[in-house]
């Protein structure tokens, strides 16, 4: 079992859905769009929010026990065991899509082209992007890196996470979750790192307009000198 197949009964205590994530999305999106794709949608609870107020959403995760428990949850939204290199079997267009969460450092750059191209055939003209990271240009050039910890209200669950290699090609990340003296689960997965240039340069070569970058969901904007999220949006055209 993998480290998400591990982490999916703990994942919205850890990362609860956020209403200020949220509102970025939605105010992000197009008038238009009607159907939205989430790619690495964990356990689905903005597909969830989005199908509530009207959106038809699809949301695709790799870790199987991520999707069977969107669906339970979200049973107005459709979710499939997709990674985001299988999107050309998906049918028809999306007025929206979005990756956050650090999911798409999950894929080295340069086979971000064919990927950015695939989306692009099933996104409709003028469709919204948005992609998040952790601030990768504030990273890069350090040993190593340690993460607050995340401690669960209510709970002694206590989630730890670090990067102790870092280089420009690959970084490692180690998690683990405890509860008490009891480790919960423990795990290591490789991640692949790109600068802020480097992604909207390649979005650019691929069919997107660049929109915006901002250092998170408050929309205060990016700073490569500070640890925050770093939020892009693009545009397909």
């Amino acid at each position: 079992m993998s480290f998400y197949s591990e982490f999916a009964g703990y994942y919205e205590s850890v990362f609860p859905f956020e209403e200020e994530t949220y509102a970025f999305l939605r105010s992000a999106f197009p008038s238009t769009a009607a159907r939205v794709l989430d790619i690495g949608c964990g356990t689905g609870d903005y597909c969830g929010r989005l199908a509530s107020q009207g959106y038809e959403t699809l949301g695709i995760d790799l870790d199987q026990w991520m999707v069977e428990r969107a669906r339970k949850r979200y049973p107005a939204s459709k979710f499939e065991v997709l990674g985001m290199e299988q999107i050309n079997s998906l049918a028809g267009a999306f007025g929206a899509a979005y990756c956050i969460g650090n999911v798409v450092s999950h894929l080295p750059l340069h086979r971000w082209s064919d990927f950015l191209w695939t989306l692009r055939e099933h996104l409709t003209t003028e469709a919204t992007w948005i992609v998040q990271t952790v601030n990768w240009d504030f990273v890069l050039g350090r040993e190593s890196y340690e993460f607050p910890d995340i401690e669960v209200p209510g709970t002694e669950l206590v989630f730890r996470r670090s990067y102790p290699v870092i280089s420009d090609d690959k970084v490692v990340f180690q998690t683990r979750l405890s509860e008490g003296e009891r480790t919960v689960f423990e795990g290591s997965t490789d991640l692949y790192p790109a600068r802020a240039a480097d992604y909207i340069g390649v979005h650019r070569e691929s069919g997107f307009e660049f929109v915006e970058h901002k250092g998170g969901f408050s929309e205060e904007e990016f700073d490569p000198g500070k640890m925050s999220p770093s939020v892009m949006v693009f545009r397909r055209v």
